[in-house]
C-alpha cells in the first residue's frame, strides 16, 4: 500500500466514514475512492483537494509530505477570510486592503509606488 492508500483509509476509519459515504461528501465515485484505498490509483490534484477537505486534512498529509495530519491555524483561518471576502462591496474591500497595509506595512512597501 502506498502512504496516500493508508493515510486516506486511517482517516476514513477514524472519522468513521464507510467507502459509500466518504464518496458521496467527496463527490467521487465509490470505486474511486475503493482503488485509492486499494493503491491501485492515485488521484487528480482537484480529487486529491476534495478528498482533503472532506477529511478535513492536508494533502501534503494524505501524500507524506508531512506526519501532521492537522490544518494549520493559519491555514484555516486564511480559509475563512477568502470564504468572506467575497461577500464584501467595493468599499468594504477598499477598508479591508487599507488595514491589511496598515499592519504589514513592510510586505506592502513596495506596491505604494503604483
Amino acid at each position: 500500500m502506498s502512504v496516500f492508500s493508508e493515510r486516506l483509509t486511517a482517516l476514513m476509519k477514524a472519522k468513521g466514514f464507510s467507502q459509500k459515504d466518504f464518496a458521496k461528501k467527496a463527490n467521487i465515485t465509490e470505486s474511486a475512492i475503493s482503488y485509492y484505498a486499494k493503491g491501485v490509483r492515485t488521484p487528480s490534484g482537484e480529487v486529491l483537494a476534495r478528498i482533503a477537505k472532506a477529511l478535513d486534512t492536508t494533502a501534503d498529509y494524505l501524500l507524506g509530505s508531512t506526519d501532521n495530519a492537522e490544518i494549520p491555524e493559519a491555514q484555516k483561518e486564511l480559509k475563512y477570510l477568502q470564504r468572506n471576502l467575497g461577500k464584501l462591496d467595493e468599499e468594504q474591500l477598499k477598508k479591508a486592503e487599507g488595514m491589511l497595509k496598515l499592519m504589514f506595512n513592510d510586505i506592502f512597501e513596495d506596491d505604494d509606488e503604483e
